[in-house]
């Protein structure tokens, strides 16, 4: 929900950034040079990091701490790149400071946080949005208006298998958390709220879950950290009796009815692992896009929640060892 108050139709907007590390530094600051921003503040706890980017990518002050940033830096909205920990607290800061928020993905460590978020944003009536970018990737999307159009019929069943990880332990806290919920969220986006959830994991390094759809489809995501670090990903989407589409490992999508190609997308080479083809350069867009209009964004924290939701659902199935309903969730996350 988008306030009354906020920067105009059209306007520059004056951005700030809380996080000045890796993951910020190389996916997030390079794309907002495109966007119709001023980079206005860098906030970072480590200040010689946030000095080296405002030097970096043009910011015009720096601060240590965030509450002084969104008191003193006349911002009309923030960006929150940090530990997936600490997002939830960060979008309430921004939101209570009355501006406008995007904050890495997840939205919060569990479901009931990402319900606090969502409760801050409502009152407040300032946007929050979670950077979940597979939504904002070209194949993707093309992916999902197929799964749309009346001739691919109704969902029927989603296969996802993924994998990425590195050979260290203390790494897999993180693993279905900070990396394996986007294949959550994109399960989500494909193919609609999940009302079932039945999942067994490996030690934490390798998760096999069964979803059931609102809509009746059924889906599968496989998931590991144990096959290293290169990306692997691939996603099978079948409606009504022979249509179907794979996305394979290189990111070419192919869409058939029966033996027959009914469509084929491939990225172009000056494209290919690119800000754009992962999906950052659109998620960061449509937030500075939502704000200047003043509606309710893509992957909003109401979204996003839902996504918890399923997260938490995959986490108590593995404990308690059944299935999971999502209505479960609200009443014990």
């Amino acid at each position: 929900m988008i306030g009354d108050a906020g920067p105009n139709h059209g306007a520059v907007l004056r951005i700030g950034v809380i996080g000045a590390g890796g993951h910020a530094t190389h996916q997030i600051y390079p794309c907002l040079n495109s966007l119709p921003i001023r980079l206005a503040a860098i906030c970072d706890i480590d200040e010689a990091r946030a000095e080296h980017n405002a030097r970096r990518f043009g910011a015009e002050s720096v601060y240590a701490d965030h509450s002084s940033m969104l008191s003193d830096a006349s911002l009309d909205a923030v960006i929150v790149c940090v530990g997936a920990e600490h997002h939830s607290k960060l979008a309430i800061d921004v939101m209570e400071a009355g501006l406008p928020v995007w904050t890495e993905k997840p939205p919060a460590a569990s479901a009931a946080d990402a319900a606090a978020v969502l409760a801050t944003s409502r009152r407040t009536g300032q946007t929050c949005m979670t950077g979940f970018m597979k939504r904002f990737a070209p194949v993707y999307r093309r992916a999902r208006s197929a799964v749309a159009s009346p001739d691919f019929g109704p969902p029927c069943l989603l296969a996802i298998d993924w994998s990425f990880g590195v050979a260290d332990s203390s790494w897999l806290d993180m693993f279905l958390l900070d990396f394996g919920i986007h294949m959550v969220d994109l399960a989500r986006y494909m193919f609609g709220e999940v009302t079932e959830v039945f999942a067994r994991d490996h030690f934490g390094i390798a998760y096999a879950v069964t979803l059931t759809f609102a809509n009746g489809a059924v889906g599968t995501l496989s998931m590991t950290a144990n096959r290293g670090l290169d990306i692997t990903e691939e996603v099978h989407l079948t409606g009504s009796y022979g249509n179907h589409l794979t996305i394979d490992r290189s990111g070419r999508l192919t869409r058939y009815r029966g033996n027959t190609v009914l469509d084929y997308h491939d990225r172009p080479l000056a494209l290919q692992d690119s800000l754009v083809d992962i999906g950052y350069q659109g998620e960061l867009a449509e937030f500075v896009s939502a704000v200047r209009d003043r509606r309710e964004p893509e992957s909003s924290i109401a979204s996003s929640y839902e996504t918890m939701r399923v997260y938490d659902a995959i986490r108590h199935s593995i404990q308690e060892q059944r299935v999971v309903c999502l209505d479960e969730i609200d009443a014990r996350s």
